[in-house]
């Protein structure tokens, strides 16, 4: 269920596989993609997540889903994400009191509580992760969640090319919470997505904001997404 990101140059989608999904910044228990996993079959889901304590929560529920034998398939890749030129090492802060509000920016909200941990992790691009994807099996990915607590607007810029190539995009827009988070509102999403050929919409599975691939309109009421708590 985890493997190692070079291990992911290599690694094969089962063949029962007939959609994917991605969850960047999975959080406690994983309550995004797990409903993903619930309500669909043959779905291949990617989790993006740098924290040990947030991929140790999530694992009993993704287990409990992916008992259900509906021929899904989930793989957790322990990194970070951003909008980085190559793979680099960067400081990440573990939180004490909710592990899914530990970020690469250092917290400066006092609701957030302490510092568990600050630790050393690996950090990638999208793009570095999409290269590798099987593009000859797929002609796109029907939806990329993130909530990466400040980071989710340099993640966005980080999919590079392959952002055409997906369906639907959700992003959370905090940008008062965490040092550095400052352009990561929800204007400069909706301007960086419209130029990318995306329409913002109003759904009723999602909280934060999302966007729609406008050459996938089509698509829209075919692929099931859910970003709620």
């Amino acid at each position: 269920m985890i493997i190692d990101y070079n291990d992911f140059k290599s690694f094969n989608i089962p063949q029962n596989i007939k959609r994917v999904k991605i969850d960047v910044g999975l959080g406690e228990q994983n309550v995004h993609s797990n409903r993903w996993l619930k309500e669909e079959n043959d779905l291949y889901v990617i989790g993006f997540d740098p924290n040990p304590d947030s991929i140790n929560s999530c694992i009993p529920f993704i287990q409990q889903e992916l008992s259900r034998s509906n021929n899904n398939t989930m793989h957790i890749i322990p990194v970070a994400l951003s909008n980085v030129e190559k793979p680099v090492i960067k400081k990440f802060f573990k939180m004490q009191k909710d592990a899914g509000t530990s970020s690469l920016l250092e917290p400066i909200a006092n609701h957030l509580g302490p510092i568990k941990e600050i630790i050393n992790v690996e950090c990638f691009s999208l793009e570095y992760f999409l290269n590798f994807f099987p593009w000859d099996r797929f002609d796109y990915i029907e939806y990329v969640k993130i909530d990466a607590q400040g980071e989710d607007f340099e993640i966005l810029k980080s999919i590079g090319k392959y952002l055409n190539r997906i369906v639907y995009i959700t992003a959370e827009p905090e940008s008062n919470d965490y040092k550095d988070s400052e352009d990561n509102t929800e204007i400069n999403m909706e301007i960086f997505m419209l130029e990318n050929g995306f329409v913002k919409i109003n759904h009723p599975n999602v909280n934060d904001p999302t966007f729609i691939n406008q050459k996938f309109f089509h698509l829209k009421d075919e692929i099931f997404i859910w970003n709620k708590w």
